[in-house]
């Protein structure tokens, strides 16, 4: 059958990273896929597998010999039960398969089991510290309830702030402007747009106001530093749960940092590892343990 194969997930709100190693560390492809939140159901699970397929094909890897392979799956929207058992129990072609959070993959990438502790700042939010052997989460409970200070809330934020300046309730800045024209200066085309829009077409405006709030402009910095204060509380929990540092994951995070109140910033390092080379890891420990005499 050959050596053991191990391929590594990292499957967010925006995109999902596969990855192949084999057992000694090499990397032997990647490919990349769609949204992969798992509460999202099959559609989910199919950008899982195309990003799986692309890494192995860029491996030379097919028909049997995916037969090697044990998966480690960190996705996001599997803190429930019933996502996670759904994500097990589609076919696949893997010797093995384990599924956990993005939030631990990415945990495990950082700290590879040490105290320490993630906050992933992208599309949406999540944060996890692991203390002792103990989880402590912060955050994660998607963008219905939660996802504060993300790229989501970012960008909705401005959208609706935009539309007071249109209504004379907001000032009509650089800004406001820009988000109105994008709409036709009307309000109306916003709430058809909205009705289709995914978090993810909320999060692509969180560029653009972080652009403005560098200027100054004045209806772009409440809500960054709104974003900022969200962010600091997550922070102060992960640092109060035992956390002695927090790894930044995401991309809104780096242009957040200078943001932050600075005894905030000054516990927030760079992840030694990302969260696809974390979920290797999560199947490489699965499969010592099936293996362990």
């Amino acid at each position: 059958m050959g050596e053991p194969l191990f391929i590594g997930v990292d499957g967010g709100a925006t995109k999902c990273l596969a990855r192949l190693r084999d057992s000694s560390g090499r990397m032997l492809g990647e490919g990349t896929g769609g949204p992969a939140n798992a509460r999202a159901g099959a559609p989910a699970f199919a950008e899982v597998m195309r990003a799986c397929r692309a890494a192995t094909d860029a491996a030379g890897i097919a028909g049997d010999d995916l037969g090697r392979i044990h998966a480690g799956l960190g996705l996001a929207g599997v803190a429930q039960k019933g996502d996670r058992e759904f994500i097990l129990s589609q076919p696949n072609p893997f010797a093995s398969v384990v599924v956990d959070t993005d939030a631990f993959a990415a945990y495990m990438g950082a700290f590879a089991g040490r105290d320490g502790a993630i906050l992933i700042v992208g599309t949406g939010t999540a944060g996890l510290a692991v203390v002792g052997g103990q989880r402590i989460n912060a955050g994660g409970w998607g963008h219905q309830i939660g996802d504060e200070g993300s790229g989501m809330m970012i960008g909705r934020t401005a959208i609706r702030r935009a539309i007071w300046a249109h209504e004379r309730m907001a000032p009509m800045t650089p800004l406001a402007a820009a988000l109105l024209e994008r709409f036709d200066h009307d309000p109306a085309v916003a709430v058809t747009w909205a009705d289709r829009a995914t978090p993810r077409d909320y999060g692509s405006f969180a560029p653009l106001v972080f652009d403005h709030a560098e200027r100054r402009d004045a209806l772009a910095m409440p809500i960054i530093e709104e974003a900022a204060r969200d962010v600091s509380r997550l922070i102060t929990r992960l640092v109060e749960a035992g956390a002695p540092q927090v790894a930044m994951i995401g991309s809104v995070f780096p242009r957040l940092l200078p943001w932050l109140p600075p005894p905030v910033a000054a516990v927030c390092i760079a992840p030694a590892r990302d969260a696809a080379d974390g979920a290797i890891v999560m199947a490489e420990q699965a499969f010592a343990k099936e293996t362990r005499p």
